[in-house]
Formats: C-alpha cells, sequence, structure tokens
C-alpha cells in the first residue's frame, strides 16, 4: 500500500480522495493536532456513510433489491461541526430522508459536543478547573475557534445532576457490605444565604475488596431525626446490615446505627476518641500521653497486648487525669471492636480516616466555586467526587480465613460481645 508521509506520520493513499488534494497539501507543515483533526473529519464522513449504507441495504446509486422494502433514500450533505477532544471538527455529513427509524452513531440532531468532550468539561470542572481555565486548556488543544461558556459547562454538567438523581434511588440489596464508614461535613451550599448544611455520607468496604460510595443525604444539623431519615433510606433501598459500622462518637449517628442495623458490630473512630481524651490532658502533657494512648489504639499487635497498655494507662493517670481515664472508658468496647476482626484490617477500620481524607477533598473543591445556585447541583458535585476518589481503590484482601471469621463475628456476635465487654472491666 503506497503511503504519503508527512512530519513522521504516514498517511494511507486510500485516505487521500481526488477532492482531498487540499487536505494533503494542508497537513504539510501543520501540527499534529490540526492532523489529527483533518484524520477525524474524514473518519466521521466515511463512517457515516457506512451506517447509511448498512440501513439502506444498499451502497451508492445501487437500487434497491428485489424484494425489499424503500427504507428512505440519501439527501445530499451538510455541514457539521462537533467539538472534541481535539477541538472542533466540521465534516460533510450525509443527510437520509424519509428514514424515522435510523439512529446514528455518531451524530444526532442539535448534537454539538461527543460524549467524550462533555466528559472532559466535567472531569475539570469536578476537579477545581474554573470557567475561565476550562476555556484556556480547551482553547490549547482546539485553537481560537473553540467556544464554550458558563452556561454551556453548566448545560453540559446536567447530565451529572441526572445520573445523580438516579444513584440516589438505586437499589442495594444486591450489595454484600463488610464494613460500612458513616460520617458528615458541613458546607455552605445555597447562593445568597451564610449558613451552612450536614451532608451525610456512606461509603462501604464490600465482601471483595471493593469500596463504594453508597449515599449521600441533606440535612440541617447532626440530629437523631436527621441521621436517622439518612441510615433509614439505606435500609429502605435493601441494605442489609454490615457486619461492621464505623463512625465518629456523634450519639445521633451511633443511635441510628443502633436501631437500623441491630446485628452490626460498631466501631467508634479511634482518632476521634484519642482526640476527645487528650481534651483533657494540659497540652503540655499531650505528647506524653498521646504515646501511651497509641499503645492501646495501633501499637498492640493484638486485644491482650492493648488491655495491658489501658491497664498502665489507667494506673498512670487515673488520679491525676481522671477525667481523662473516664473519657477513655467510655464506650472502650466500641473503640476496641476492631481487635476481634482480621488483623490485616485494623489499618483500615479503626478509624474514619477514608472518609476524612474524601472530606478533605469535597471541602477543598467548595471552596475554589463557591456555593451553589441550588442544593442539587452542590449535592452533584459531591457525588462526582466521591465516585471519582472510590476508583481503583482497594479496600482489603478476603480469604477464605476471612470469610470464616466473618461468618463467626455474625452467628457470635452477642456472646462476643459479652465477653468482649467483661474482659474489658477486669483490664
Amino acid at each position: 500500500m503506497k503511503k504519503t508521509v508527512t512530519r513522521g506520520v504516514d498517511l494511507p493513499q486510500e485516505m487521500l480522495s481526488e477532492s482531498d488534494a487540499t487536505w494533503q497539501r494542508a497537513a504539510n507543515g501543520i501540527g499534529l493536532t490540526e492532523l489529527l483533526r483533518m484524520g477525524s473529519r474524514k473518519i466521521l464522513e466515511e463512517a457515516v456513510k457506512a451506517e447509511i449504507d448498512e440501513y439502506l441495504q444498499r451502497g451508492r446509486y445501487e437500487r434497491v433489491a428485489a424484494g425489499h422494502e424503500q427504507r428512505g433514500f440519501r439527501n445530499g450533505y451538510r455541514l457539521t461541526t462537533i467539538d472534541t477532544n481535539v477541538g472542533p471538527i466540521t465534516y460533510n455529513r450525509q443527510r437520509l430522508a424519509d428514514a424515522p427509524d435510523f439512529a446514528s452513531a455518531y451524530y444526532r440532531p442539535h448534537m454539538r459536543r461527543s460524549e467524550e468532550f462533555a466528559e472532559s468539561v466535567t472531569d475539570m470542572y469536578v476537579h477545581g478547573v474554573s470557567t475561565r481555565n476550562i476555556k484556556k486548556a480547551l482553547r490549547a488543544v482546539g485553537g481560537r475557534k473553540m467556544k464554550i461558556s458558563r452556561s454551556t459547562v453548566s448545560r453540559i454538567t446536567v447530565r451529572m445532576r441526572e445520573e445523580f438523581a438516579a444513584w440516589q434511588k438505586r437499589d442495594l440489596s444486591d450489595l454484600k457490605v463488610a464494613y460500612l464508614f458513616l460520617d458528615a461535613i458541613r458546607v455552605g451550599m445555597r447562593m445568597g444565604e451564610r449558613g451552612k448544611d450536614c451532608v451525610f455520607i456512606a461509603y462501604a468496604a464490600l465482601e471483595d475488596g471493593s469500596f463504594e460510595t453508597l449515599s449521600i443525604g441533606l440535612g440541617n444539623s447532626e440530629s437523631d431525626k436527621s441521621w436517622g431519615m439518612f441510615v433509614g433510606d439505606l435500609k429502605k433501598r435493601g441494605l442489609k446490615d454490615p457486619l461492621l459500622a464505623i463512625s465518629d462518637g456523634n450519639s445521633a449517628v451511633c443511635s441510628a446505627i443502633d436501631a437500623h442495623f441491630p446485628e452490626s458490630w460498631r466501631q467508634r473512630c479511634v482518632k476521634h476518641k484519642m482526640e476527645n481524651i487528650l481534651a483533657q490532658i494540659p497540652k503540655d502533657k499531650h505528647d506524653e500521653v498521646r504515646g501511651l494512648l497509641n499503645r492501646i489504639f495501633y501499637g498492640a499487635t493484638s486485644l491482650e497486648q492493648a488491655k495491658e497498655a489501658l491497664r498502665i494507662f489507667k494506673r498512670d493517670y487515673g488520679k491525676v487525669y481522671a477525667s481523662a481515664v473516664s473519657r477513655l472508658q467510655d464506650e472502650l468496647d466500641q473503640s476496641l471492636a476492631f481487635y476481634m476482626f482480621p488483623a490485616r484490617h485494623w489499618r483500615r477500620i479503626r478509624t474514619s480516616n477514608r472518609l476524612e481524607r474524601m472530606n478533605k477533598e469535597i471541602r477543598r473543591r467548595l471552596r475554589k466555586i463557591g456555593r451553589h445556585p441550588d442544593e442539587n447541583g452542590c449535592l452533584s458535585l459531591i457525588y462526582r467526587l466521591c465516585t471519582e476518589y472510590q476508583q481503583n481503590k482497594r479496600a482489603f484482601v478476603a480469604d477464605d480465613l476471612v470469610h470464616a471469621m466473618w461468618k463467626k463475628l455474625r452467628e457470635q456476635k452477642r456472646e462476643m460481645i459479652t465477653q468482649f465487654e467483661l474482659d474489658l472491666l477486669a483490664a
């Protein structure tokens, strides 16, 4: 096959029809991006022609075969422009008349932007790129002809809202959740208001080791009613009791977990627990006390070691810092519940750090764009950030031994918790 070489790019001769002589001449001395646009134009033209040939079941200038019905006819060409990741492409789109059933895979009425282009704009918007910088980025690729306005970005991101609305109502009954993380963040949401709202987030580690955001909700505070409605909605959509639910020490979320997931173990985030204990200690003693607390929550390799560190802490600080020891003993069984689970999972389940890191990214993004015109736009953006955060992340590896331990934790929960509480009282 004869080829024409242009700046290191081999162009098949078949692509160069006589009418495209100017295309080849223009290709000499231009940049790669412009060359890609030219090639894309040719490919689009040929692709539309091919699908029309397939739909009509005949090539150009061919008659309808005997016994076949007339399904439409070619009706000239129309210059059509579509914005893509390599800039705007204008091509001669072949038209089809009297063919109401025909649907092109490459073109639809009033279409200006490809799905990939819209996805790119959405991604830039989600990751904190302003509308002005989106314009600059796209013009760097597409040249000065690339035009995009704030309203265009808004229309493209409508897809994000529609996706979020469907996701909010999806069925959760088929999910096998091992560990459920619950948390809330306060964000400034609506334009023209100064107050902040609570955004509730549920994030799960599934039994196959993957992460998945389960739900995002809204409330004006972390009240019993708000948390109860949010967790209750998970239950209504079919979510089965997770093996372990992880949260901070907020009484409302703890009550919601107990009310809706009675068969679940509960783990209180040890990071928040330590902060509450240290709040009862003079600041100049924090480093010293934190070292002993770390031996209880992080440094122990078994529950027995943690109980020994607990005894030392109570012995050394029981009198001088009685309020701190009281904070430590409050719901201690829920703070140390992770020791009952596979050791390889402790790092993942003893804190809500994974949600905390995601919350930090959400706050960073929302600070850049300020308040939204409406709450759905804000929640949709948070949804997109959450789903991007979970991509390609693995929670853990669950082998047969882990599944056997999980089964025991489910079936013997009451007996194990009773013994667990007695052991901690004796420590």
